[in-house]
């Protein structure tokens, strides 16, 4: 009876100590690794807070986490029987994305103003003498923010220059994103342009190139012939358009540059005036444009740390009750 009494109370505590002192991730931190013309290797390193009862013995923990941007899930990756040793372990674990994802997110990115939400959301479980204790819940999230089309929105006026005068002066130039899809995403560029000679200027076509990291992702034929009248004033649209299918390889460079980008859109306008065709730059709506990102870095991350939730709690306790049944 006493020996009974005295494997209860130990059992007791330690049943009280498992429940309370769970344990924790403590941090979180990921880098980009190898980058392939396939795939990207995102690389995180998880330090885990052992309780007392985990820092002697054979500690292990299953490991699993998923990366995502602006809800797209990425990557996902677990490894099992990671070696857990002291009262802080790093647990180091890497994982791929598909570089053909790319796409998905950068639709994302446009149709939600821009940003970009990346989580990182680790799961860790540690097993320890035939239990299985969960850590607490973590959660990183990153937020990254763009403005590409900013160049093109002012009230400067520029003065176009063709065949020895000026044939356009522009008065206000604007654009915006169009009905952005996985497979397109539009610029709708426009300006609103005075035509100050006394003759017709027909534009017989408007072209356009778009470049990123020197990477041509878009291109093509944007409006047809447009007639601009004497000594008036009227709106100018182009759209130019990338193709998504293309950004996979710019994220190459994109990464291997420090996450550094330069993006460039060209516009060229077939005129003819005077009887004399001639293909010129159409400088006034095209820009350039160098932005960057960090789409891993620490820079206005932020983690949240919850308690526990109740089935992780209830695993645990119904372990453990099954335990102490037997050992009664």
């Amino acid at each position: 009876m006493i020996l009974l009494t005295v494997v209860l109370i130990v059992a007791t505590a330690a049943y009280g100590v498992l429940v309370v002192d769970r344990p924790q991730v403590e941090s979180v931190d990921n880098e980009w690794g190898t980058v392939t013309n396939d795939r990207t290797e995102v690389e995180t390193q998880i330090g885990v807070d052992n309780p007392l009862l985990l820092r002697v013995g054979d500690a292990a923990a299953d490991v699993s986490y998923t990366v995502s941007m602006n809800d797209i899930e990425f990557a996902t990756e677990q490894e099992n029987r990671v070696s857990l040793a002291g009262d802080e372990s790093t647990v180091t674990v890497s994982t791929w994305l598909d570089n053909n994802e790319i796409p998905a997110w950068w639709a994302s990115h446009v149709t939600n103003n821009e940003t970009t939400t990346v989580r990182v959301e680790p799961d860790v479980v540690v097993d320890y003498a035939g239990l299985r204790l969960p850590a607490d819940e973590w959660t990183q999230t990153q937020t990254v923010h763009t403005d590409l089309l900013e160049p093109l929105e002012t009230n400067e006026s520029q003065e176009f220059q063709a065949y020895g005068r000026t044939v356009l002066v522009a008065d206000e130039t604007n654009a915006e994103w169009g009905n952005t899809t996985a497979n397109r995403t539009p610029i709708d560029a426009s300006a609103t342009v005075t035509n100050p000679t006394p003759i017709p200027l027909p534009i017989t076509e408007i072209r356009y190139t778009i470049q990123l990291n020197g990477i041509v992702v878009g291109e093509g034929v944007t409006a047809q012939q447009t007639v601009l009248e004497p000594d008036s004033t009227q709106p100018l649209e182009a759209t130019a358009a990338i193709d998504n299918s293309r950004l996979d390889e710019w994220w190459v460079t994109h990464l291997r540059n420090d996450e550094r980008s330069n993006l460039t859109v060209d516009f060229d306008a077939t005129l003819e005036y005077g009887g004399v065709e001639r293909t010129v730059p159409l400088e006034f709506i095209s820009y350039e444009r160098t932005f960057e990102t960090d789409l891993l870095g620490a820079a206005d991350s932020s983690a949240n740390e919850s308690a526990g939730n109740g089935s992780a709690g209830g695993e645990v306790e119904e372990r453990q009750q099954e335990q102490l049944s037997n050992w009664n």
